[in-house]
């Protein structure tokens, strides 16, 4: 096998880096690979449509997982490509996302957390790892008596507002942005959706909150998003908006 610095690198980010080799596999390896990762890979490709990589090998060093050998999906990241594109096309590829999200929203589960039990994450950037939950409850009391117990108390009053316990949950992908999104130039039909380290069961207003707030840098992407998530949890991105700033206070 190549040495992976001389492999074209397709990500780098956060310490974790993707490399191609020879247009067959891919490697993704360094710091804090998620261990649920691989397995939801598996998961979607069982319970649906989406395209997505199949996992081929793993490697764990001391318990932590340091690298996933994944088949190497074709297509060019929609980030690249949506200044090419006419309105037409992104309609088309945003109604097939739309499918392949419901697929997702359609399977239910009955904790907040990775596949199998595994943590979840809250947070923007740098997420935190936590729980996992047993019901929006405790997930709404962890954000509110750990993440932003330092705040001021009224702020902390306000917040309670942000939080409900009524939303179903769901599977969510956690980071629907267009750089996790891979499609034919040609055809411009989707050919893989990546990236799924921060999926898992989470209440059904997360996929929303995490996918708009990918605003760059396609200025127009939240038009055409929301024909593949509609508007819908305004109270929930609202109240977010407002807890985020609380949180790296």
């Amino acid at each position: 096998m190549m040495d992976p610095d001389e492999d074209e690198v397709l990500h780098s980010v956060y310490g974790r880096k993707v490399v191609n080799i020879a247009d067959v596999i891919v490697r993704k390896f360094g710091e804090n690979l998620r261990p649920c990762e691989p397995e939801t890979l598996q998961f979607i490709a069982e319970n649906t449509t989406i395209p997505v990589p199949k996992v081929q090998d793993t490697d764990w060093q001391d318990g932590r997982l340091k690298c996933i050998v994944m088949d190497f999906m074709p297509g060019k990241r929609l980030d690249k490509v949506w200044g090419d594109l006419t309105h037409e096309q992104k309609l088309s590829i945003a109604h097939e996302l739309q499918g392949y999200v419901h697929q997702l929203r359609s399977l239910r589960g009955d904790y907040i957390g990775a596949l199998n039990g595994g943590k979840a994450l809250f947070g923007k950037r740098s997420p935190i790892e936590c729980g996992p939950f047993e019901s929006e409850r405790e997930w709404n009391a962890f954000i509110l008596e750990d993440i932003i117990s330092s705040a001021p108390r009224m702020m902390r009053h306000m917040a309670r507002y942000c939080l409900s316990r009524k939303h179903q949950i769901v599977f969510t992908h956690g980071d629907l942005a267009p750089r996790n999104i891979l499609v034919d130039d040609k055809t411009c039909k989707v050919t893989a959706i990546l990236d799924w380290e921060e999926a898992g069961w989470y209440p059904e207003h997360w996929e929303y909150i995490k996918a708009y707030q990918h605003l760059q840098p396609m200025m127009d992407w939240p038009d055409y998003l929301a024909h593949v998530l509609p508007p819908k949890y305004e109270k929930e991105y609202i109240g977010m908006s407002f807890l985020y700033p609380l949180l790296y206070h």
